[in-house]
């Protein structure tokens, strides 16, 4: 690791100076709100993703990671796929500079094995590769993330063979909270932000709008023209208690974002740069749009729970070289779901019962690069029924078993299954934890038909991915409930992997690859609360994740590891956030013909954040934070550059 020198922007330099010295210089007297055991705040908080029904997280079997909405603030940082870093299990990888495709891998398997929930909808494009891009999700309106690993396809179908990633927005409260925020620094960026919240006891709303704009680095290691990138989000929601036991909630966002990039050169005849990223006039233009109605109806004491709704995505992208279009992609998925549970018991024991029905439409239009009117448009349909069975006694055990029936248009009837059980020891600071479970997915329309004209060429005769996988723990709690460990083992197997072939027409494809890929690891995690001010988290994930022919898979790190530490001072005014990150040594693929070898080894890394904020009055907030404060010089994907050292400065303000 290269360690070089860090000069904070002039302008940042004096408040970060004044907030640092006041975090050191504040003695004040613990705040006895945060003394409450660690464990029982971990242990009774709601888990939403992995069940049905939200479950306190003693119930819990699977391995699952929260972030709150306090752990995003400390934070600061404005991209959701920064903070995902600190998940155990978890990759990353950027290709180049902020608003370049953002992949996020867990347990080792493919970015669009990893599906992705926005206040419950469905976000994974139809169109592209049917995995998330996270460089388009800003952190400004988020108020909560949850992340469950492993195969989870009984409850959410397709695309979960990794895990699934919820994300919910701010939730609205009684009253009226007006916020605005503004934010600039290095690489020329800027962030502004504006939301309002609030009703009454009947109908609450919130409305946010965010721009994110950065004139960015270059994406090209060996030029030095800049790759700017700009964002804009506006979210809305409405809840609506229609009566007692009648609510209803809509959902809608909309983010438009363009990124230029620059490319790799596949020039024919061979150029001295070929297979290296260049500079280039190419851009990439998108939108995505998400909507949610749904309607939850509480009957026989709130023992009777039905749930209807209806979730909308759209997403739009269109590819640009030297200001002339080169190709354009559109998908849609509608999604209908109802499902109702029936929770009963006694004695100890309490019982609940989920049964319900899913159907879902998926659309695609791809417009050709280079014939002009062509386009292909293809459709498909999929109905499923669910069921899931949970118990829990005495608060101490429970277990839950879930299935799944997929009957596709396109492909074969698939069925898949998953449990999971906890067990709190009768000492009552030991809890075993375990899963089971199966997942699949679905070729995308781009891997089943190509794109336009047969640069790539599709293979309609692919079959489902799918996946079974366990994971078994145990937690322990430490320093009289104040700190927690989780010890990890995971397992899954991943058979009839979609992988790319290149022919003889110099042209590629894909097929389903024979034999078993494998996926083993451990995961450790860690949090303690030290005191009335100090809090402290840490995650190391071990990860062995093997091709059917034993090679290593490319860009998964054996090693990774997060820390983060954090103090609050002056009775909670004021707080410092200092963060680790370490993502180890991995392998990707590399296009040099001058080169004999075709797969490389990238280098280790670890990036170093900081955040500082200071209260100065009841409403207005000012912070500093510093990203890459090593000022590490790192290489995600091959080819591409990463920012350097990075110091940004900005003011919240609640009217």
């Amino acid at each position: 690791m290269t360690i070089r020198s860090f000069r904070i922007p002039r302008i940042l330099a004096a408040p970060a100076c004044a907030l640092l010295t006041a975090a050191a210089a504040a003695d004040l007297p613990e705040d006895a709100d945060t003394e409450a055991p660690l464990r029982e705040d971990r242990w009774e908080e709601l888990v939403v993703v992995a069940s049905h029904l939200p479950r306190p997280a003693r119930e819990v079997g699977s391995a699952v990671t929260v972030l709150t909405a306090d752990d995003l603030e400390r934070r600061r940082l404005n991209l959701a796929a920064e903070v995902l870093r600190e998940v155990p299990g978890v990759a990353v990888n950027r290709v180049g500079q902020e608003g370049a495709l953002t992949q996020i891998r867990i347990r080792g398997a493919e970015g669009n094995h990893t599906l992705v929930l926005i206040d419950g909808i469905e976000a994974n494009d139809p169109a592209l590769t049917a995995e998330f891009n996270f460089a388009n999700l800003l952190t400004w309106d988020l108020g909560r993330v949850e992340v469950i690993r492993g195969p989870q396809s009984a409850l959410y179908g397709s695309e979960a063979i990794g895990g699934v990633i919820s994300l919910s927005t701010v939730t609205p409260e009684r009253g009226l909270d007006l916020r605005a925020e503004l934010e600039g620094g290095s690489f020329g960026t800027r962030q502004y932000g504006a939301s309002a919240s609030g009703g009454g006891d009947r109908v609450r709303g919130l409305l946010s709008a965010t721009r994110y704009d950065t004139d960015g680095i270059s994406a090209s290691p060996i030029h030095d023209e800049r790759d700017g990138y700009d964002n804009t989000t506006v979210h809305g929601k409405l809840d609506v208690d229609v009566t007692d036991a009648l609510a209803a909630r809509l959902v809608l966002r909309h983010s438009d974002s363009r990124v230029e990039e620059d490319r790799q050169d596949f020039d024919f005849p061979p150029t001295p740069t070929q297979g290296l990223v260049v500079d280039a006039d190419n851009a990439t233009e998108s939108s995505q749009l998400y909507g949610l109605a749904e309607i939850e109806a509480r009957l026989l004491d709130d023992r009777w729970l039905h749930r209807a709704a209806f979730g909308y995505t759209r997403t739009e992208s269109d590819s640009f070289a030297d200001a002339a279009r080169t190709g354009a992609a559109d998908g849609e998925r509608r999604r209908f779901g109802y499902d109702t549970t029936l929770r009963f018991g006694g004695g100890g024991v309490e019982h609940a019962l989920t049964a319900g029905v899913q159907h879902e439409a998926l659309e695609f239009d791809n417009l050709s690069a280079t014939l002009p009117g062509a386009t292909q448009s293809r459709d498909d349909e999929q109905t499923s029924l669910v069921a899931e069975y949970a118990v829990t006694w005495q608060e101490r055990v429970a277990a839950s078993l879930s299935a799944r029936r997929d009957d596709n248009d396109r492909f074969d009837d698939a069925t898949t299954v998953r449990a999971a059980a906890s067990y709190v020891l009768p000492a009552g600071g030991t809890r075993l934890h375990a899963s089971y479970g199966e997942g699949i997915t679905n070729p995308n329309f781009f891997e089943l038909f190509g794109f336009l004209p047969d640069s790539f060429v599709g293979n309609p005769d692919l079959q489902p991915e799918s996946s079974r996988g366990w994971d078994v723990g145990i937690e322990q709690s430490l320093l009289g409930g104040r700190a927690l460990v989780d010890l990890t083992w995971f397992s899954a197997d991943l058979e009839d992997e979609i992988v790319t072939v290149f022919l003889p027409s110099f042209d590629s494809t894909v097929e389903n690859q024979t034999g078993t890929s494998e996926r083993r690891g451990v995961e450790l995690t860690a949090e303690a609360r030290l005191g009335g001010r100090w809090h402290l988290r840490g995650s190391y994930t071990y990860l062995d994740a093997t091709d059917p022919d034993g090679a290593r898979e490319l860009r998964r790190p054996r090693h990774s590891g997060s820390a983060n530490l954090n103090y609050a001072f002056l009775g909670g005014r004021g707080n410092v956030n200092l963060g680790a990150l370490f993502n180890g040594s991995q392998r990707d693929s590399e296009f040099v013909s001058a080169t004999p070898a075709s797969v490389v080894t990238l280098d280790d890394y670890t990036l170093v954040n900081l955040a500082v904020s200071l209260a100065v009055t009841d409403r207005v907030e000012v912070f500093v934070r510093g990203e890459n404060l090593l000022d590490e010089d790192y290489t995600e994907v091959f080819g591409y550059a990463a920012p350097g050292a990075a110091g940004y400065l900005g003011v919240r303000a609640r009217l």
